[in-house]
């Protein structure tokens, strides 16, 4: 019976997010992989249910980032829809692409200190530098945020 379910579900999120344009890929019947085209950039999501009836959500493309669990499929076609109508949105800038290789640099740079410290044995006085480099980043982007104009009213920043 559980079974039968998933696939009713997934048949429903399948045809609403094939008419906000998604391209749908059903994997196993409990995996959901979506992929908009954005003027030329992939924005591609990857979500599934989990044993708590839980959707995990994932955008893979055009950098990584966990998007977050959710508790039903309303949830996970809103921030989806907000996603990429922000990905829209940005797209008209002038700057869209050097923005896309900014984050997949920043996805980079955390696969790097991963490295260095699942690697090798760091000393405090390098682990407080990188610290330190961290905390001058949150701080200019919070400084920028409040010189930029803001062009996304829908809904509100997610952290800043």
């Amino acid at each position: 019976m559980k079974n039968a379910y998933l696939k009713t579900e997934m048949s429903k999120h399948e045809m609403i997010l094939n008419q906000m344009g998604g391209d749908v890929k059903v994997i196993r019947g409990i995996m959901c992989y979506v992929k908009f085209d954005i003027k030329g950039t992939l924005v591609e999501y990857v979500y599934h249910i989990n044993n708590s009836d839980n959707y995990f959500l994932q955008r893979i493309s055009p950098y990584p980032m966990n998007m977050g669990t959710y508790h039903n499929k309303d949830q996970i076609i809103t921030v989806i829809k907000h996603d990429i109508n922000q990905f829209k949105n940005a797209s008209n800038s002038t700057v869209f692409n050097d923005f896309i290789n900014v984050n997949k640099r920043f996805n980079d740079a955390l696969r790097h200190f991963e490295d260095l410290y699942l690697y090798y044995n760091i000393p405090h006085e390098i682990f407080n530098q990188l610290n330190d480099s961290i905390d001058e980043m949150e701080k200019l982007i919070k400084e920028y945020k409040n010189k930029c104009k803001r062009v996304y009213f829908e809904k509100d920043p997610d952290t800043i």
